[in-house]
């Protein structure tokens, strides 16, 4: 996808942070200021003239209590997301993605939450008005995990689009959800998760009470930090601010690799130590350690165990308890001595996402129902097909008993009456494990 935000300081329509994705083919219908800013995968030249214009027509609606969440010009819209009464974030997007608006929205609530989290709310409101330029300096801070929430294909994630948490399927849970309650015991710790990559292994109750974006923040720097240093650090403790509980004062994020991608993390404040820390892992862990060496080998990339046997048909998908707030995907559905290659998993994530989208935006649509009834209709299956010979899939949809979706992308050779059969078989083996 390619974005590109804007963080504004409305008082004196100052740009505090500009990052973008990506590069839009030139368009001569296009307003040349915004290919211009679409175009820069840095955040330095940015048109003055653009940023007045956003500025005042937000400023503007404002004043005549009209709240402007987005605009359109013929190849791009233009999102707006009030951070307070004097920054403004803007993001905007091709207008040919056409992206339902709650998804975009929810990028920038994941955008707030982050800046939140790593900067701090009050600190930003202060400086803001009083030093724009420290404030301008210190997001520096934030440049490398808006550009991942930015372009989605960094993490092969779908919490971004669910909000719910990215998890694996398929294994026993047990195990390491009593090696996490040793630990938050021990440590009489209310927050603490074991995360492979970006996915949640297992969390405690309190972690699952974090808000959504919170805790997709939170695994967001528990995996980045690796490969924005290109090393895989043993140990870390980092600071962060939680909106859910106190914004007010910061709390220590400590994580401790145990394996590969591994990671145990928890929230604190000034104890345990590190050193204290990574010793009770390592006591109440040691013992598991040929279930972790599992969970690292055969889950990830796939995200499923071994006993989960897929369709071969199924190219690829998407699982999502609504109920418990966890998703469940998968790129490499079927399990195979070479890996896929990047550009094949890039594709068919990006047909996924797609596919998501489109059904969101079909839910969102108001219809009038014929005898003016109030209730509310869901719709609980749809398939697509695809007429265009270069694009070879087909899309199926399934929702049951309202909290558990199932998103499939099948092979272009599946018989189309057989998508419905394999999804339902699919649905209720996902639902057994997850």
């Amino acid at each position: 996808m390619a974005y590109c935000l804007i963080f504004i300081n409305t008082n004196n329509g100052h740009p505090l942070l500009v990052r973008s994705t990506s590069i839009l083919e030139r368009n001569e219908h296009s307003p040349e200021m915004i290919l211009n800013l679409l175009e820069r995968p840095t955040d330095n030249q940015i048109p003055l003239a653009l940023i007045g214009i956003l500025t005042s027509s937000y400023t503007f609606s404002t004043k005549f209590g009209i709240q402007l969440r987005s605009c359109h010009t013929d190849d791009c819209t233009i999102h707006f997301y009030e951070y307070n009464e004097h920054l403004l974030m803007c993001l905007l997007e091709p207008t040919e993605y056409d992206i339902p608006n709650e998804c975009t929205q929810y990028k920038l609530v994941l955008l707030r939450t982050l800046f939140n989290m790593i900067i701090g709310y009050e600190y930003i409101d202060q400086k803001s008005q009083t030093n724009p330029q420290k404030l301008e300096n210190d997001l520096h801070l934030v440049k490398y995990y808006v550009d991942t929430i930015l372009n989605d294909e960094r993490t092969f994630s779908f919490g971004d689009l669910t909000q719910c948490s990215d998890t694996l399927c398929g294994f026993d849970r047990n195990i390491m959800y009593s090696c996490l309650k040793s630990i938050s015991d021990h440590l009489h710790c209310e927050h603490i998760c074991i995360t492979l990559s970006n996915r949640i292994i297992a969390s405690s109750t309190g972690w699952s009470r974090l808000t959504q974006a919170e805790q997709y923040i939170l695994t967001l720097l528990i995996t980045l930090n690796d490969y924005s240093n290109d090393i895989l650090p043993t140990t870390r403790d980092m600071p962060v601010y939680l909106d859910s509980i106190d914004r007010s004062r910061n709390y220590r994020l400590v994580s401790v690799r145990l394996l590969g991608q591994i990671y145990v993390s928890i929230l604190c404040s000034s104890t345990p130590k590190m050193s204290e820390f990574e010793d009770i892992v390592d006591r109440y862990c040691h013992s598991r350690i040929e279930h972790i060496q599992n969970l690292n080998s055969l889950l990830y990339p796939r995200a499923f165990h071994d006993d989960i046997i897929f369709d071969h048909n199924i190219l690829a998908l998407l699982y999502i308890n609504r109920q418990t707030h966890f998703c469940a995907s998968t790129l490499e559905p079927l399990k195979q001595n070479m890996p896929l290659s990047m550009s094949i998993k890039k594709h068919r994530y990006g047909l996924l996402r797609q596919f998501y989208m489109e059904i969101v935006r079909m839910e969102k649509e108001k219809l009038l129902p014929y005898d003016n009834s109030k209730n509310e209709t869901k719709m609980n299956e749809m398939y697509m097909l695809n007429d265009d010979e270069q694009i070879e899939h087909k899309c199926y949809f399934l929702r049951e008993q309202e909290y558990f979706e199932l998103y499939v992308l099948f092979d272009i050779n599946i018989p189309t009456i057989a998508m419905r059969g394999i999804s339902k078989k699919t649905l209720l083996l996902l639902r057994k494990n997850l």
